[in-house]
């Protein structure tokens, strides 16, 4: 999931600015994803980014077999996440299936006439889906949803995966067993881009969101306007085709590949920091 070139990292090692700058490039938008759903919130997601990508370029002087070393790298970003003492934003609430749940049932409202423009409405839409998408995954606790999230979303093979969170391959397959069957539940039972039945659309939860400035009018939080992307019904009509179990897995898949800029502060404070004539240190 994250490539480095073997070469940068030897002149990165040696000292080489240009060659540093392209190992951060290379892991700042993997690292960023993967943050982003562990945490679900942006700011969150950002400083998380930036912390792991200071242990990786502090320690990859350290790094015995380079061509180990998007895994590595990968290993560093999966125990800081998971380990993190501090709880984020959407962690704080402390979701679970059963109150997501009750909380989808009373949270609907129909959207007013001319509230939103045609785009606004578009972007609304796709900011509810991704945001409660990302929400859900927070109802996990953080083992089994790294391993949601590494197994079914990102799709790594379970040595991959258990590697990354330095468990054994059997151990994460039943990880990911329970998580999947949590999720899949879930999802097949209230979301109505998955199943016509369920009573819950993204459409009437634009009002509630926007009212509790979970969203706002022709803005992004998950930098949606600058990626491309398929609406609610798109994803919908084609989720419907599927059985339940992949229904979900496309589902939590249509997410974009979210867009950060995160790596050109961390650049920034390795500029100053030289400058200075001081060097990063991150504990790993």
């Amino acid at each position: 999931m994250i490539v480095f070139d073997e070469q940068q990292i030897r002149e990165a090692c040696a000292g080489n600015r240009a060659a540093l700058e392209a190992i951060v490039r290379a892991a700042e938008r993997p690292i960023f994803n993967l943050a982003l759903r562990m945490l679900a919130n942006r700011a969150d997601a950002e400083d998380a980014t930036q912390e792991i990508l200071i242990k990786i370029i502090t320690h990859i002087g350290a790094l015995r077999d380079i061509n180990a070393a998007g895994a590595w790298a990968m290993q560093i970003a999966c125990r800081d996440l998971m380990g993190r003492r501090k709880r984020g934003r959407v962690e704080s609430m402390r979701l679970t299936f059963e109150g997501f749940t009750a909380d989808l049932d009373h949270g609907r409202q129909d959207l007013a006439d001319g509230t939103l423009s045609q785009a606004e409405t578009t972007l609304a839409l796709e900011e509810v889906k991704v945001g409660c998408t990302l929400a859900m995954l927070t109802c996990l606790q953080r083992p089994a949803r790294m391993a949601y999230i590494l197994g079914e979303i990102f799709e790594m093979t379970d040595q991959e995966a258990a590697h990354a969170m330095d468990i054994t391959p059997a151990a994460f397959r039943q990880r990911l067993t329970r998580a999947r069957k949590a999720v899949t539940e879930f999802v097949t039972q209230t979301c109505g881009v998955v199943s016509a039945e369920n009573r819950c659309r993204c459409a009437s939860r634009i009002t509630p969101a926007l009212a509790q400035k979970r969203i706002h009018k022709g803005q992004s939080e998950f930098g949606l306007d600058k990626t491309p992307r398929h609406t609610p019904n798109q994803i919908s009509a084609y989720v419907r085709q599927l059985e339940q179990g992949r229904a979900t897995a496309a589902l939590m898949r249509s997410n974009p590949d979210f867009p950060t800029e995160v790596g050109a502060m961390v650049l920034s404070l390795v500029d100053v920091q030289a400058s200075e004539g001081k060097s990063l240190r991150a504990p790993i």
